[in-house]
């Protein structure tokens, strides 16, 4: 499975109507694209485990997680026209990102080894 991990923060000067108008690009985006198998979109929260945590020096209000089959439904997914369309909406609202594709394994099963050790 490749995750497409985004994390991401608005510009501070978004219109709550342009804002809206994002959100439902985002949804309509992953209701559109059937190469995408789960689709996440989370609001960051406050955690205190009683040590330091961070993502780098910067902070994010969002991430999206997109899960794909393969590296060809991640392709299918990132060459539809939905997703230029959301794309370029992307790059217009929001002031930071950081984007990953991630190759995933179930934690639990023994593939995780082989991934982490570079042999799967």
């Amino acid at each position: 499975m490749i995750a497409h991990i985004v994390f991401f923060t608005p510009k501070t000067d978004v219109s709550d109507g342009d804002r809206r108008s994002f959100a439902q690009s985002i949804q309509a985006t992953c209701r559109t694209v059937d190469a995408i198998s789960r689709a996440f979109v989370g609001r960051a929260i406050d955690v205190d485990p009683g040590y330091a945590r961070s993502l780098g020096d910067k902070t994010y209000e969002f991430a999206a997680v997109l899960e794909f089959a393969d590296r060809e439904a991640l392709v299918k997914y990132l060459t539809h026209p939905a997703h230029d369309e959301l794309g370029r909406l992307f790059w217009q609202y929001c002031e930071s990102t950081i984007i990953l594709e991630v190759e995933c394994a179930d934690a639990r099963s023994d593939q995780v080894v082989a991934l982490i050790m570079g042999d799967g």
